[in-house]
């Protein structure tokens, strides 16, 4: 009686094909808890490949949170929802010129960069738009996340975000272009990680890197 209590299939009898079911209350929920644990000066992004629901990321963006998109039309459709455009993070490889000046003139509030000819492709189209691009820069740590080789993205080998060990460089070109400006860098070494040890490392490699700064 509580499983029927929390989900309702008596009003699901009279659908007879394959459907979604959302708890949009659990979803408040979460998202409420999340937004909690958060510590201060720190911005969540929801990842719209997840799931781009229109419904559910209205609720996502009525929250509070950012969204984290990897196209053109992640981020119309991120805008369509109600996220704030300074509040789109757009990222992964294989940007295209029409994307990211869809980008620039929607003036979203960072690109991720994942290597250093998208960096000056970025530039070129700000100065061609008359704008300042926000940017980070991906670096890959070279850390093996334990988890499926074709979802993992830290190490050298894969085709994920700039060496760690060239960073340097890509930062000096960075803050030497007109029409870009630097505002961090990121970091991403994979999905379904199970263990915390990855993170470890991680968090481990980046304040050995940073101490140099």
């Amino acid at each position: 009686m509580k499983r029927a209590t929390l989900f309702p299939l008596d009003a699901f009898e009279n659908i007879e094909t394959p459907f979604y079911y959302y708890d949009t209350d659990l979803l408040r929920r979460t998202l409420a808890a999340l937004l909690s644990a958060m510590p201060p000066h720190s911005k969540a992004h929801y990842a719209v490949k997840a799931n781009d629901n229109p419904r559910l990321m209205k609720i996502i963006a009525a929250s509070g949170m950012g969204a984290d998109c990897v196209s053109g039309g992640e981020i119309a459709a991120a805008i369509a929802a109600g996220f704030a455009p300074q509040e789109i993070v757009f990222s992964g490889v294989g940007k295209s010129d029409k994307e990211i000046l869809l980008a620039l003139e929607h003036g979203i509030g960072c690109f991720n960069v994942e290597s250093l000819p998208e960096l000056e492709v970025i530039d070129t189209l700000a100065a061609r738009c008359g704008k300042i691009a926000s940017v980070a820069l991906r670096l890959n740590p070279h850390i093996d996340a334990h988890t499926h080789k074709y979802i993992t993205t830290g190490l050298s080998e894969n085709k994920f975000g700039i060496d760690i060990t060239v960073a340097d460089d890509a930062i000096a070109r960075a803050l030497a272009m007109a029409h870009v400006r630097l505002r961090g860098v990121h970091f991403h070494i994979g999905s379904q990680i199970l263990t915390l040890d990855p993170f470890r490392l991680l968090c481990r490699r980046i304040g050995e890197w940073l101490q140099r700064w």
